[in-house]
C-alpha cells in the first residue's frame, strides 16, 4: 500500500508538473519560424517582440505593461538582408522619447531608458528582410 501511495504521489506530482509548463517562453536566442508573423509577449514589466521577415512592411504600436521608470531595452538582428526596422518609445505625453533605427546585423544592443515610463512602444519595419528580436523589461 505504501509503494503505491508513493507512485500515486510521483505520478500526480509529474503529471502537474508537465501541465504546469508556460507554452509561451520562447528560448533565448530562438527565432519564430513563420515568415512576416510576428510573435508578441506582453506580459507586466516585460514586452518581447520576435520577427522573422522577408521583405515584410508594418507599423506596430503596442502598450506595454510596464511601471517603472527604468527599464531595459534590448535589440538583436539576425540574417539581415534588406530594409530596416524602426523602434519607437513614446511616453504618457506622447513624447518620444527614445529611437533605436536597426539596418545591420546587431549581435545585441542594449540600452537603459531612464526618467520615465514608457507608455506606448512603435515598430515599424519598411521591406525588412531578417530576424530581429526587440525586449523591453523593468530594471532595477
Amino acid at each position: 500500500m505504501k509503494k503505491f501511495l508513493e507512485i500515486l504521489l510521483i505520478t500526480t506530482m509529474l503529471l502537474f508538473f508537465s501541465l504546469s509548463c508556460r507554452e509561451e517562453v520562447i528560448e533565448p536566442n530562438i527565432f519564430v519560424e513563420n515568415v512576416n508573423d510576428p510573435v508578441q509577449l506582453n506580459e507586466r514589466n516585460s514586452y518581447t517582440f520576435l520577427l522573422n521577415a522577408n521583405s515584410f512592411s508594418m507599423d506596430l504600436t503596442v502598450f506595454p505593461f510596464i511601471n517603472s521608470s527604468r527599464s531595459r531595452i534590448s535589440v538583436t538582428l539576425i540574417d539581415y538582408q534588406a530594409g530596416y526596422a524602426k523602434l519607437t518609445i513614446q511616453d504618457y505625453d506622447n513624447r518620444e522619447r527614445y529611437t533605436y533605427f536597426a539596418a545591420e546585423d546587431i549581435s545585441l544592443y542594449t540600452d537603459i531608458i531612464d526618467g520615465y515610463i514608457p507608455e506606448s512602444v512603435i515598430i515599424r519595419t519598411e521591406d525588412f528582410s531578417g530576424k530581429i528580436k526587440i525586449e523591453l523589461r523593468k530594471s532595477l
